[in-house]
């Protein structure tokens, strides 16, 4: 085939019956992969830090773990819920688990391409997951990434055409505000964020200033951010404190290039995004070859608000510890994906259908590459745990004096990490190490009988009589101190 014939071929417009089964077919795949490694993984995503933790609150209790009140981890407890009421083995409830948040991801996926029949949309919520997505795959209960599916949601319906256009205004009106509701209510509050700039984005492509159905929409999505944001600063909680560090964003604005963070934001885009920033960068070219001003400006200033806040949340950081900053990372993306399927495939070319694969096989390829990361941690803890198991000793106390931030990055959850891991073996192999903090509580309670240390946050808030033994047969007895070796 000469030259000149492929590129006649890659430059063929397709008709729109093609164009899109072609990118319904090019989001099953994708999904169909994340799916495989989701079973492959599984050790690598649900055996650390806020995933273990969720997934141990699960065995545990048997009941939702709804963090925070974010309610769209709902949905992905259900399954493994049943396969524990069901008796199932710990290796099959946490295969399950894992494969849930994928379904999650791809259920959504199925209502947008064919309930609301926008297969651009279902491929945008294929590159949102993908684009800056690295570490976080690794961590799939954290409704920061959750929330990315609520995004491609509302963009569905504000893309969904003539769907629906049977019923009356007024019930339009009635499901546009249930769902912004629902979607403000149950997600991450830093992912309001990223229904803002879709909700912009629509509103400015679109040229349509007075639409009541945008305007009812916006005016509920910033009385409930409004409400939830002045109640916050009435109360103690975890998502308080995050209001906090926001508040003291123009101070660190002041002078962000010596804060940690920016280093690595940098870090990323230089290791990590160079090829999907190029083509978004050059997105942004044609949308300013249409003259598209104004759409550019706000994408551009978006971007940067994006960064800002992310600076702003992880001001604090100080090694490089990336399971958090890469889930916020992750709605970078969603600016850069929609400008992207906007006016790369608006007509409807080969070419454009082989960039998605590239971009999409470019994030797959990336995210693979990091459960190394988790693999190694794996085994540094079990070559910690190790001297001691071999003097049968099943339940290890280290000092947080000799935890390894940099290759370990976070300790709060070693304890249930440890017990899941070893009882993948069998119950009678479950054995826990825990990392003991200065409190003079924990000390005491390791030396008793029934001493159990689970999570760090509430250390005694599981107890040992209550672990379900049919999992962990873990001994009575105090806990054995590891003495480092000098």
């Amino acid at each position: 085939m000469s030259l000149s014939t492929r590129f006649s071929s890659l430059t063929r417009q397709l008709p729109q019956d093609t164009f899109d089964k072609v990118l319904r077919w090019i989001g099953h795949l994708f999904f169909g992969l994340l799916l495989v490694m989701s079973l492959l993984y599984y050790q690598e995503r649900l055996l650390h830090f806020d995933a273990a933790n969720y997934t141990f609150q699960l065995l545990y209790f048997e009941d939702f773990y709804i963090g925070h009140g974010r309610w769209i981890s709902a949905p992905t407890q259900l399954l493994p819920l049943l396969a524990i009421k069901m008796g199932a083995s710990l290796r099959t409830v946490l295969l399950i688990y894992s494969a849930s948040f994928i379904l999650f991801y791809y259920l959504i996926y199925l209502l947008i391409v064919y309930g609301f029949r926008q297969a651009k949309v279902g491929l945008f919520l294929a590159l949102a997951l993908c684009l800056t997505m690295r570490y976080k795959f690794y961590g799939p209960v954290g409704e920061v990434i959750l929330s990315i599916g609520s995004v491609a949601l509302l963009l569905g319906w504000l893309w969904r055409g003539e769907v629906l256009s049977h019923l009356s205004a007024r019930w339009n009106y009635l499901l546009s505000f249930l769902l912004m509701v629902v979607l403000i209510l149950t997600g991450h509050p830093f992912a309001s964020l990223s229904l803002l700039f879709v909700m912009g984005f629509h509103w400015i492509s679109a040229g349509n200033w007075w639409d009541k159905e945008f305007w009812i929409m916006m005016g509920t999505a910033v009385f409930l951010l409004g409400r939830k944001y002045l109640s916050l600063q009435q109360e103690g909680s975890y998502e308080a404190g995050q209001m906090d560090n926001l508040q003291e964003g123009v101070k660190i604005l002041g002078n962000f290039q010596d804060y940690y963070v920016f280093d690595r934001i940098l870090y990323f885009l230089d290791t990590e995004y160079t090829f999907p920033f190029a083509i978004f960068s050059l997105s942004l070219l044609l949308l300013i070859y249409k003259r598209k001003w104004l759409l550019v400006v706000f994408i551009l200033l978006s971007q940067v608000g994006m960064l800002v806040a992310i600076m702003v949340s992880f001001s604090y950081l100080n090694d490089p510890i990336y399971i958090l900053l890469d889930g916020y990372l992750t709605h970078l993306g969603v600016i850069w994906a929609l400008p992207m399927v906007y006016v790369l495939l608006e007509e409807q070319r080969v070419w454009s259908l082989a960039l998605m694969v590239l971009l999409l096989g470019f994030g797959v390829d990336r995210i693979h590459g990091k459960r190394t990361f988790f693999q190694q941690r794996m085994e540094i803890i079990g070559s910690i745990m190790e001297p001691s198991l071999d003097q049968n000793h099943k339940k290890l106390l280290h000092h947080m004096d000799h935890f390894d931030w940099q290759r370990l990055w976070l300790p709060w959850a070693v304890g249930v990490e440890t017990l899941m891991y070893s009882a993948l073996a069998g119950p009678d192999k479950a054995s826990t190490l825990y990392y003991q903090q200065a409190r003079r509580d924990e000390e005491e309670h390791a030396k008793t009988e029934d001493a159990f240390l689970g999570v760090q946050y509430d250390p005694f808030l599981f107890e040992l009589d209550s672990l379900p033994n049919r999992w962990f047969l873990l001994p009575e007895g105090p806990y054995h101190r590891i003495v480092p070796q000098n």
